[in-house]
């Protein structure tokens, strides 16, 4: 019965974030072409943005090299934004707009996007199309709104900011990449039989997972789309081999020559505690910082508030820290959760005996999951 009820909460908590309703966006328009391959970059990028941000950006894109009409309507966005340039992609945030496309300006792209979402844009394109004058400032005098997970649709000047830390926090520990980290983390305690050992490791798991994404959001550190591809790609075929040697060793338990994972625990069996978390640090670090930078705009969509409503100083850390509370202690819940699930169902019941066999193959899904089909750790 307990267990049933752990459940039930779990998956109540779990569908909460991923509920929807109408938001008001931040316009974005781009003009590109077919085959051309810095569109397909800026394309790609901004696909991943759109889901990270979900209903707080509208992207629209017009083909010009194939369709007179929307190449004629280049021209005319270009006259009406003064723009003396040629050529593909260009898009427009506003009356801004980006020629080409590389690294540095994706990073305009984004930083231009949240400044938008201070104040609500008007769409250039929509008003050129449309035959209406354009206005000098584009940007619509209203009081910005922001979509959040949780609490949906929030004036971002009035929101009371400790309920947004607080529920913001909650809502990113369990977003699909986080919920991946647990599924990792719990593959992981199914080897470990000492109720005590499960606890101690989980926590330090947590809490460096914690810490790391802590860093990642006050540093505004950023990886690149190929720098995450390449760190993504890398767990998920180490992930892999430790997948295939953990089944292995349950397949070839009662035979004498021992697999590389036995021969590993037997390492580990005389510095145990040490050696796995060494091994539970380095392992969330990498993938924290891996996932997090893939899935999830909340923080920065919760300090684009704070700077909305001028919090600044000693107040702005407070809050910071109020959000990243929130997260650890919704991490240390799921945690929590996942060791009960661990204990009740895998390691006090006779399917215990299974337990290396369905610890591989947990790893290997979730590597699958993580090498090919990435999008889903994107916010919906």
């Amino acid at each position: 019965m307990k267990l049933k009820k752990i459940l039930f909460i779990l998956t109540f908590i779990c569908i909460l974030p991923f509920t929807k309703v109408n938001a008001e966006e931040v316009n974005v328009t781009l003009f590109y072409g077919n085959g051309c391959p810095h569109c397909a970059h800026e394309e790609q990028y901004l696909t991943v943005l759109q889901k990270q941000l979900g209903q707080n950006l509208n992207v629209q894109k017009y083909e010009v090299w194939d369709n007179k009409e929307n190449n004629e309507l280049l021209k005319k966005v270009r006259t009406t934004l003064g723009d003396d340039n040629e050529g593909v992609p260009f898009l427009i945030i506003g009356n801004k707009y980006f020629n080409g496309y590389n690294e540095d300006i994706a990073k305009d792209i984004k930083k231009t996007i949240f400044e938008n979402l201070k104040q609500n844009n008007l769409n250039v394109v929509d008003l050129i199309k449309q035959e209406k004058p354009v206005p000098e400032n584009t940007v619509l005098q209203t009081d910005p709104t922001i979509h959040f997970s949780i609490l949906k649709d929030v004036n971002a000047k009035e929101v009371n900011i400790t309920s947004l830390a607080l529920t913001e926090g909650m809502s990113d520990a369990i977003n699909l990449g986080s919920l991946w980290v647990m599924l990792f983390l719990g593959a992981i305690l199914l080897s470990i039989y000492n109720k005590k050992k499960r606890w101690i490791l989980g926590s330090i798991f947590v809490l460096t997972s914690s810490i790391t994404y802590m860093i990642f959001v006050m540093t505004n550190l950023e990886l690149t789309v190929n720098q995450t591809t390449f760190i993504r790609s890398f767990i998920s075929i180490i992930a892999i081999i430790i997948s295939a040697i953990t089944i292995d060793a349950h397949l070839k338990i009662d035979i004498p020559k021992k697999s590389i994972l036995q021969i590993l625990q037997e390492l580990f069996g005389k510095k145990q505690m040490i050696m796995y978390a060494l091994f539970i640090i380095i392992t969330s670090i990498i993938i924290t910082f891996t996932l997090v930078n893939q899935s999830g705009s909340s923080p920065a969509l919760f300090k684009t508030v704070l700077d909305i409503q001028n919090i600044e100083g000693i107040t702005y850390i407070m809050y910071m820290i109020l959000y990243f509370i929130s997260y650890l202690i919704t991490s240390l819940i799921l945690f929590a959760v996942i060791n009960t699930i661990v204990k009740e169902i895998f390691v006090e019941n006779t399917i215990g005996t299974y337990n290396r066999l369905i610890s591989g193959i947990i790893i290997l899904i979730a590597s699958a999951i993580l090498l090919f089909i990435p999008s889903v750790f994107m916010m919906i």
